[in-house]
């Protein structure tokens, strides 16, 4: 199990850059109660996001039982070989995508958060999470590395709050800086450099990844792989 989550650990950090929650975050935190409602959308973050991983696992490992039943002489890690391709190859799509998304996106969802309590700042973080779960490729490369293991159902657990875990952290972080001072000017800073270049590393991470989906699954057929 350790090397799986030595492999999650990066995917998570890269993952942790999304630019929805990061920009919310900070908007928050400049309103009149920064605290509960930073607080609020970080809590519904992360409870989406393992919720949603923890559902979307259960559901493959149902689909797999009967596909093993149907295919007893046709080898299961075969058809992973393909589905890993099959998400190396959607991954470097979805890069490509989000290289064509016009900027502002965000402002949309964060436009009336200014005026949340702390609950409704829980439903805000479930919300905008569940809406970015459908487009989340790197989750998505963490499960398949997740279901491809074949653990125990406590492991998995472990590995989707350490995942979870490290995904909000830069929300934890910008919690954090609340306490010093300026820092409703630091918070702007922090947002305009995550405007100029949270895209360009969401775009590169997706192809890097894409890539190294799509090398993996080839090496595992000609059992070479690479991780």
């Amino acid at each position: 199990m350790i090397d799986i989550l030595l492999l999650l650990i990066p995917i998570a950090m890269l993952d942790s850059l999304n630019p929805l929650t990061i920009v919310t975050q900070i908007f928050l935190l400049t309103t009149k109660k920064p605290l509960q409602r930073a607080l609020g959308h970080a809590i519904g973050v992360f409870s989406m996001y393992f919720i949603g991983g923890l559902l979307i696992i259960m559901g493959i490992r149902q689909i797999q039982k009967p596909l093993i039943d149907l295919a007893q002489s046709y080898e299961i890690t075969l058809i992973g070989y393909v589905i890993e391709l099959i998400i190396g190859l959607l991954t470097i799509y979805f890069g490509y995508r989000i290289s064509k998304k016009k900027d502002g996106w965000d402002k949309i969802f964060i436009k009336k958060a200014g005026s949340l309590n702390f609950f409704e700042s829980i439903f805000l973080g479930c919300l905008t999470t569940l809406g970015d779960l459908t487009t989340a490729i790197p989750y998505f490369a963490a499960i398949a590395l997740v279901v491809k293991a074949k653990i125990a159902f406590l492991q998995i657990i472990f590995l989707l709050l350490a995942y979870n875990i490290i995904y909000v952290f830069p929300l934890i972080i910008l919690l954090s800086l609340l306490l010093m001072k300026n820092s409703v000017l630091l918070f702007s800073k922090v947002g305009a450099f995550i405007e100029k270049w949270s895209k360009k590393i969401l775009v590169m991470t997706c192809v890097v990844f894409g890539i190294l989906l799509i090398f993996d699954s080839i090496g595992r057929f000609l059992a070479h792989p690479l991780f």
